[in-house]
């Protein structure tokens, strides 16, 4: 008897219990997209296949919504994008993930974008390079806490050539010899079997407990820049950007793309400004040819799509995500190639887009940057007197009406090799339309040393902007930030501030 029962209990433990599949679950919290025409995207990616959707609802109501099931398989990589829509502008909402076994997750909250196409309110955080080698986990706890409109990620979001390139996977995989000299030198050996695969594991890598806390609650806006395309300084011509692209759209949420198979550039809006994110890796041509007609950063399809989106738009102010910076200051040479990997070493195209800035008397264009490894703002395009409104040792604003159709260029990055990068206001600089001025960092800010080719690191840099297009003097307040690693908080290091 005693064996019957026991041969009945483990049937029905098989039948009833064992056999079932464990609920669903995520293998990164999901990642909020941006409000246009009233729907959000949000991008989920769990370990488990079959379906989800989405239960949402206005964080004070108690009525829901759901998103169609979507189904989730090896083909997509576990990940598929879940539209809200209906959604109201400027709203608090709150939503959780339902799996086909009847469990759910958590509750998350977000709010949505001010109202699109008028005037509003509203701030973004702008940042870049985030090699997770010196990752450091307080900075989007921090982010979090101050709770901007959204997060603007401009590239560099992992590092496909560092901390184990997988430029190399195939080569070392079928080479014993060569891979015995990488271990040997200290490389890094990924275990990823395919190069699609190494590109998923790194995001998964970077995209760290903190970092996922925030972008289940603040959307995000993202491109990506040569790191996270997947070489250092590479082009149009990297033979791996098909698989880049790929792991980019599983990986963030999607996004209005103006082209479906090409690059990642698009346009949308936030209360009355308009924002143009680029691609500045996809068309472009090799950083070593010659800066004359013919080498492209953008590609003739999508430089006129940005000049003509400037010409078009209404907006007080114009903003361009670019991932490398416009400024003369933060050219990388770091492969050894001849020329400049950010615009100073595309200036036959740069000049078109300044002359047709000049020539169409566009006003309030507004450029943020990442790449360049230290914190900077210049007025690019301008001509003498360059005029303030005021100034002070940490502060200084600037009336549009005193610049004409200069162009702003403010970049800011964690990842910085430098003791100091720059000084704090010289006047004589002031006088030259290449140099308007750096960003001063104080003593506690210097990056401490690493055994790495004795470079300077540290990854705490980041920007904070502040827009008012509800006000009599539009403005737009742009803060540089470093986290202060002694007392982990905060310290703005300088502010600039434009009104139209």
């Amino acid at each position: 008897m005693i064996g019957k029962n026991l041969t009945v209990l483990f049937l029905t433990l098989v039948l009833f219990g064992c056999s079932k599949k464990e609920p669903n679950d995520f293998l990164r919290q999901p990642i909020v997209g941006i409000i246009q025409n009233s729907e959000v995207p949000i991008l989920i990616k769990t370990i488990y296949k079959g379906k989800v959707r989405i239960e949402y609802k206005k964080a004070d109501e108690s009525s829901s919504t759901f998103t169609n099931w979507k189904m989730l398989s090896n083909s997509n990589a576990l990940t598929t994008n879940l539209i809200l829509s209906g959604l109201n502008y400027d709203t608090e909402y709150k939503y959780r993930v339902e799996f086909d076994e009847d469990s759910y997750s958590k509750w998350f909250n977000f709010k949505t974008f001010p109202t699109q196409g008028a005037p509003g309110k509203f701030n973004f955080v702008f940042s870049s390079c985030m090699r997770e080698k010196y990752m450091s986990p307080y900075v989007f706890k921090d982010i979090a806490q101050i709770s901007p409109t959204f997060v603007a990620l401009l590239g560099d979001q992992m590092y496909g050539d560092y901390d184990g390139n997988l430029n190399k996977l195939e080569l070392y995989r079928n080479n014993d010899s060569i891979r015995q000299a990488m271990v040997k030198k200290g490389e890094i050996i990924l275990k990823d079997k395919t190069v699609l695969q190494a590109f998923r594991s790194k995001y998964q890598r970077a995209f760290i407990k903190s970092f996922q806390k925030m972008s289940s609650s603040i959307p995000f806006v993202a491109t990506w820049d040569d790191h996270d395309y997947g070489q250092d300084n590479s082009d149009g011509t990297y033979r791996y950007k098909e698989i880049a692209k790929k792991v980019f759209k599983e990986t963030y949420p999607t996004y209005p793309f103006e082209e479906k198979n090409g690059g990642l550039y698009y346009k949308y809006t936030i209360a009355n400004v308009d924002v143009f994110v680029l691609d500045t890796r996809w068309y472009r041509s090799p950083m070593q040819n010659k800066d004359e007609k013919g080498k492209t950063m953008l590609g003739e399809k999508q430089l006129l799509w940005l000049l003509d989106g400037l010409k078009q738009s209404t907006a007080p102010f114009k903003i361009i995500f670019s991932s490398v910076s416009m400024n003369d200051y933060g050219g990388d040479t770091s492969s050894g190639r001849d020329g400049f990997d950010n615009w100073m070493g595309y200036t036959y195209e740069r000049s078109k887009i300044y002359t047709f800035i000049d020539n169409n008397n566009i006003k309030g264009v507004l450029v943020f940057s990442g790449d360049q490894h230290f914190p900077s703002a210049h007025i690019l395009n301008w001509k003498n007197p360059l005029k303030y409104v005021s100034k002070t040792d940490s502060s200084i604003e600037y009336s549009l009406d005193n610049l004409g159709n200069a162009v702003f260029d403010f970049s800011s990055s964690p990842l910085n090799y430098k003791i100091s990068t720059g000084q704090p206001l010289i006047p004589a600089n002031q006088k030259n339309p290449k140099f308007s001025y750096e960003i001063f960092r104080p003593e506690w800010a210097k990056p401490e040393k690493v055994k790495q080719n004795d470079d300077m690191v540290i990854t705490s840099v980041y920007g904070i902007v502040e827009i008012d297009t509800k006000s009599s003097l539009p403005n737009v307040l742009v803060k540089f930030y470093e986290i202060n690693h002694e007392t982990s908080k905060k310290v703005e290091l300088y502010s600039v501030k434009v009104t139209y």
